[in-house]
């Protein structure tokens, strides 16, 4: 089985959308069941306070069968559902054999973002315009109560949109910028 080809494939998946995740993804492994030249599939998980990290490893038995299954109308429509959950395609390392444990070339194993633009670029990048739009829209409707009063209302409103829609859409967005190393 020396030509059996690895895919190895990383999804980061924020821990409300776990278990929507972890059923779509099982439902894209019984239509890998079903493709000419599939071998195994093996998921690894690793927990953060705020997001699961999936690497699944797929084994096929050579490129051709790797090729086949992406054409897979059925596969394709589970993919997109999946992308709709992670913001955007998985990061993608194939090898041949063992390549995928010792041959890695510069730069293609599966990495997250460094902390300052996932954290400190990103939240300012969405907070402070969210929070001027969500300061003068609410001031006619909110602006007699108590001081308190009106931040603890945007706090609770602006952490909602943050979370949905505006983190996902702007990691979408910003992905190439993030994953740049």
């Amino acid at each position: 089985m020396s030509d059996s080809v690895t895919l190895a494939v990383t999804d980061h998946v924020p821990m409300e959308a776990k278990a929507r995740y972890e059923a779509l993804v099982e439902e894209l492994h019984r239509l890998f069941e079903t493709q000419n030249g599939f071998l195994s599939v093996d998921t690894v998980r690793h927990s953060r306070p705020h997001q699961v990290e999936y690497t699944v490893l797929s084994r096929w038995s050579d490129e051709a069968a790797v090729t086949q299954w992406r054409e897979n109308p059925a596969i394709r429509e589970k993919l997109a559902k999946i992308e709709a959950i992670t913001g955007g395609p998985a990061q993608h390392v194939q090898a041949i054999g063992l390549g995928m444990w010792v041959d890695h070339a510069e730069g293609s194993a599966p990495h997250l973002p460094p902390a300052w633009k996932r954290t400190a670029m990103m939240s300012a990048a969405a907070v402070y315009p969210m929070l001027m739009l969500l300061m003068a829209l609410s001031s006619p409707i909110i602006g007699g109560l108590p001081q308190f009063l009106q931040v603890l209302i945007i706090v609770i409103v602006l952490s909602a949109l943050l979370t949905w829609p505006i983190m996902p859409w702007l990691s979408k967005v910003l992905r190439p910028w993030l994953m740049a190393r």
